[in-house]
Formats: structure tokens, C-alpha cells, sequence
């Protein structure tokens, strides 16, 4: 927390310092006399500088040759959003069993974040949902509600639950854990994604192409 406060009273006096420059050139050159009127030679950097702000945040976070230092600069999260194929093992009747799952992610700018979990049975939907720094590794966790299954509501109620997978590979593969409300538990395991984000479970299968266990 302190290494990104000490960033930003560098970062913010001299993001203002371009922009004032960048609107006095402007003015001068550029702006019609109603239009420097309108906004102040305080305003005017202000506005450019909200500009460039939030090209940073929502737009170059995730650009590939830019992300890392829009990270250090503004402590955004990596860009890890689309659609991962992966494998869920879970313990029913008393018998162990894996199931293909699909993880959609969602982030809307560098510091939000949304996860789906897809299965063949029901979709689960995270209540809240971060990306934080663990020993040394990102590593995401989050709550889920999930509905109770169409076809079998006895056996898979509704339900609440955690999640946390740890970012592994250079952020290839999502692995970790889930418990739920029901007090069960299983392990999860992600390492095939595409960009595109799919909300339903066979035009995922679709996406990946050959529809298989894993």
C-alpha cells in the first residue's frame, strides 16, 4: 500500500505537469476562444489528465506491451479475462469424479473482476470476486451463488460457496480449491483459454472446438 501511495504523489504531479503543458500548447494554437473560455487553465489539465487516466485503467492495462507497467504504476490486476477450460473433481455418494468446467472471467477495467464457473449441470456466478498477492504469487478468490440444478434439484440444491485459484505458468494455469455451503469441497484446474468470453456451457465446448472430458 505505501509502494503504490509513493507512486502516486510522483506519478500525479507530473501526469499534471504533461497535461498542462499538452493545454497550453492547445490553447495557443488549437482551442477556439470560446472553448478556452468554457474551461479554466485549471480545469483544462484536469480534464486532459482524467483523460490519460483513464486510458491507463481501462484501456492500456491490457495492452500486452504495456501491461506490466500500468501494474507497477497503478497496481491494476493482470489481464487474465476470457474463457478457461479446465477440469472440476468433486466427491458424490461417497465416489470421487471430475467433470470438463469452463471459467469465464470478466474484468471491465484493471481493477474490476467477474467469474462464472459453466458445468454441463448449472452455472455459478461470483458475489465477489479480487485478485490479491499471496506469497509471492496472484492468486484469485472469490464467493459464488449457484442455483439449484434443473434436472436433479434434490441431489444439487441451491447454494453459496469460496473459491480461490492460485495464477501458475506465468498465468497460464488457474488451480485451487472450492468449499460450499453444503460442506463439500473439490479442486479445480484451468490451463487451455481463449479470449472470447461464452456464458453458456456447449458453445463453450464449441469454442475449444472437440467436446471431451478435459
Amino acid at each position: 500500500m505505501k509502494d503504490i501511495l509513493s507512486r502516486q504523489l510522483i506519478l500525479i504531479p507530473v501526469l499534471y505537469i504533461i497535461a498542462k503543458f499538452v493545454w497550453d500548447l492547445l490553447s495557443v494554437k488549437f482551442l477556439p476562444e470560446i472553448l478556452k473560455g468554457m474551461m479554466s487553465d485549471l480545469f483544462g489539465p484536469l480534464f486532459l489528465m482524467s483523460i490519460v487516466l483513464w486510458l491507463f485503467i481501462c484501456v492500456l492495462w491490457k495492452v500486452p506491451i504495456l501491461e506490466k507497467l500500468v501494474q507497477y504504476l497503478f497496481k491494476t490486476k493482470p489481464n487474465i479475462q476470457g474463457t478457461w477450460k479446465g477440469i472440476l473433481k468433486y466427491e458424490l455418494d461417497g465416489k470421487k469424479a471430475e467433470k470438463t468446467a469452463f471459467l469465464v472471467i470478466r474484468q471491465n477495467d484493471g481493477y474490476s473482476l467477474n467469474v462464472w464457473l459453466l458445468t454441463d449441470e448449472r452455472t455459478s456466478s461470483s458475489v465477489f470476486a479480487d485478485i490479491i498477492s499471496y506469497r509471492g504469487e496472484q492468486r484469485i478468490i472469490y464467493t459464488y451463488s449457484n442455483e439449484e440444478s434443473p434436472d436433479n434439484k434434490e441431489k444439487n440444491p441451491s447454494h453459496e460457496g469460496f473459491c480461490q485459484l492460485d495464477l501458475l505458468d506465468n498465468s497460464s494455469t488457474l488451480q485451487g480449491i472450492y468449499y460450499t455451503s453444503r460442506k463439500t469441497f473439490g479442486e479445480l484446474r484451468f490451463d487451455k483459454k481463449k479470449r472470447k468470453a461464452i456464458m453458456n456451457f456447449q458453445k463453450a465446448q464449441m469454442l475449444f472446438g472437440r467436446v471431451s472430458l478435459y
